[in-house]
């Protein structure tokens, strides 16, 4: 089973290199190489296509040994009618129901959702966002490399949220800084579930925080960096932080689902990070550290603090990846319990010269150990093909 598995992934990073599918012979034309952004008015697409193996082996109780091969592909589409409007789609396509624990799998139940639908306004002091998008919040779950670095950090991130966003970019303390304010809700509309295999639609009934009426959750972070803009900093950046403040509205699960999920009270969440950049012989290093605390985590009685720590090592064309985290479950009238994740990856992405016009792809293996709240372990070897390429039309102003 593994090596099949494997072998198709060599097939499909085959067929989907450079060297198999040209830009040009998709679109009849050269298609332009990724930029930053195209001048207005004009349209811009961006593709990726993904295939990942998960195999877990050595797992305590045996029964969560499994095989699971997973294709992941994302349109994204912008438009930008003047240099100040923009609007953006992300249409994700994947498996939208996650197999049991200890359960083979090899693409199944796929589905295609409208993960980010959204508005943008932008000067240069101030951005507007409107519409269906990923809340920030985690600086980990954002800008770690790597496969399943961030599978913990990610549980608390609120993504595919409707609402509205403000983001002031000034000057301050000799950094660059970004200070953004959200207010949102769950996605219940139709937008909420998925084609061709349906992962449900989310109803008010599901209870969990921030899935209430009306915008009733807010945000509001402050990003520095010094060296780079806040949103690069993590890449070109020599210092930069994030400070985070969450609240969440629980909602009430109503019906069937009352019983399931236990009473618990509003969540607030707080988050503090950091993130360095060195260089030295040819070589740089980024660091990242992180540290959450959620009360009423997701809407629950419980309590969670969440402390994540990352390393990465560029030496192109590979990059080494070494995270942890340690999540801690502080739970009402029970003993507190905790989950472990350590996650070591090596990722290979050729430079600039073997890379197809318009087109990018890379390679990573990754070796994960997970230690649950139940006390089981699972060892994870995973290795994942991405290819990328994008281009953009501009159109003649008249």
């Amino acid at each position: 089973m593994r090596l099949f598995a494997f072998a198709r992934i060599s097939m499909v990073l085959l067929i989907l290199s450079p060297a198999a599918i040209s830009p040009a012979a998709m679109a009849g034309d050269t298609v332009p190489a990724l930029v930053e952004g195209c001048a207005a008015p004009c349209a811009r697409y961006e593709i990726s296509a993904e295939l990942q193996n998960d195999w877990t082996f050595a797992a305590e109780p045996s029964r969560l040994t499994s095989d699971v091969l997973e294709p992941t592909f994302t349109v994204d589409l912008f438009f930008a009618p003047t240099d100040y409007l923009r609007f953006v789609t992300s249409i994700i396509t994947e498996p939208v129901i996650e197999p049991e624990s200890g359960e083979n799998a090899n693409f199944e139940s796929i589905g295609t959702y409208l993960a980010e639908l959204y508005a943008v306004v932008e000067t240069d002091a101030v951005t507007l966002r409107a519409g269906k998008f990923d809340t920030i919040f985690s600086l980990a779950s954002e800008v770690a490399p790597g496969i399943n670095a961030t599978e913990l950090v990610s549980d608390f991130d609120a993504d595919e949220r409707l609402g509205s966003e403000i983001v002031l970019n000034f000057d301050g303390l000799g950094m660059d800084q970004a200070l953004s304010a959200t207010a949102f809700t769950t996605d219940r509309s139709t937008l909420s579930d998925s084609l061709f295999t349906s992962r449900g639609r989310t109803k008010l009934s599901d209870g969990g925080a921030g899935n209430t009426d009306g915008l009733s959750s807010l945000s509001l972070v402050l990003d520095g960096c010094s060296g780079a803009e806040p949103s690069d900093c993590y890449m070109d950046g020599d210092f930069g932080y994030r400070l985070g403040l969450r609240y969440q509205k629980a909602g009430k699960a109503t019906g069937e689902d009352e019983d399931e999920r236990p009473r618990g009270g509003d969540e607030l969440a707080y988050l503090a990070a950091a993130t360095a950049r060195r260089e030295f012989d040819g070589a740089t290093l980024r660091l990242l550290g992180e540290a959450a605390y959620l009360r009423h985590f997701d809407g629950r009685p419980d309590d969670a603090l969440v402390l994540t720590g990352s390393a990465a090592l560029e030496t192109e064309p590979l990059t080494y990846v070494a995270t942890y985290t340690r999540q801690l479950n502080l739970i009402s009238g029970r003993p507190d319990t905790s989950e472990h994740l350590a996650d070591f990856e090596v990722i290979y992405e050729p430079d600039g010269e073997k890379q197809s016009e318009g087109a990018t792809w890379k390679l990573t293996a990754a070796y994960t150990l997970a230690r649950s709240a139940d006390e089981e372990t699972a060892h994870i070897f995973s290795v994942r093909a991405v290819f990328d390429f994008g281009g953009d039309v501009q159109f003649n102003s008249r």
